[in-house]
Order: structure tokens, then sequence, then C-alpha cells
């Protein structure tokens, strides 16, 4: 292999290394057969009967969204995914927020090489884009006529 594909390789185990997953999976209870995101219902209140399955969090990170509304959007579709992941049927929303991401960069470098002496000066500027955050619980919401609210 040459040097070139070598550093190139390097370059993108290093850049996958350092993404972070923009959704967290803690088990609390027993999961279930997996479900589509689509059959997972996003709750802001407690319903009648559920079974807690897993606390799961998620960002909008890495979703080239820009707006607000887009970037919950992202969010609770990541929700969805993870608690049909688990098998659950529902989310319980406990908290949403923002947080800043640090993952844009800009910079300058100079580099000067002299056969086996190398110089190098790196100027740069960090700044961080909002992203959107949520915090849920995963839950099996029972389908017993005795548990639904009238």
């Amino acid at each position: 292999m040459n040097l070139y594909l070598r550093g190139l390789v390097l370059a993108l185990v290093v850049v996958l290394a350092g993404c972070a997953s923009p959704t967290t999976t803690n088990m609390i209870g027993t999961s279930r057969t997996p479900l589509q995101p689509e059959q997972v219902t996003v709750y802001t209140q407690e319903p009648a009967c559920f079974e807690p399955i897993a606390l799961v969090t998620a960002t909008s990170d890495m979703s080239f969204t820009f707006t607000d509304q887009a970037q919950m959007d992202v969010v609770l579709e990541r929700l969805r995914e993870a608690a049909g992941r688990v098998g659950a049927n529902g989310v319980l929303l406990q908290r949403t927020g923002e947080e800043r991401d640090e993952s844009v960069h800009v910079g300058t470098g100079v580099g000067r090489q002299s056969g086996s002496v190398g110089f190098g000066v790196n100027i740069g500027k960090s700044f961080g884009l909002m992203e959107k955050t949520a915090e849920a619980v995963a839950i099996w919401v029972s389908a017993d006529a005795a548990c639904e609210e009238f």
C-alpha cells in the first residue's frame, strides 16, 4: 500500500473514531421484539399502563438540518428508532433542550520540511453550532382494556 493510501485510511479511521453517536440506549427493563419507528408513539404524558424498557437520548448532531423544528423532528425520529430497536411501542418524553456542538473547526496551517526535520504552525478557531437534544423513556404501552383511560 502506498504512503498516500495509508495516510488516507488512517485519516478516515481517526475521523470515524471521533464521531459520537447521536443516540444512546440504557436498558432498565426487558427488551421485546424490535419494531419499526413508525410503530412507536411519542408521549408527553404518561399513558395509563406502561412498562419501562430503556432510557434513551438523542441529538440532532450530524443531521445537516438548521431550523429548530427540523432539528427537533430529527431528534424525535431518532428516539423512535432507538425505542423500536429495543421493542418499545412508545417513548415517554422527559426533557428537551439544546447544547453547543464543538464539531466545526476553521483553521489555517503552514508547514515546512527539510530532510528529516519538520516544522509546523497552526492557527485555528473552534466554534459550535447549537443542536437539539432529548431524553426519554422507551416504554411498552399495554393494549389491555383495563388500562385504557376514559
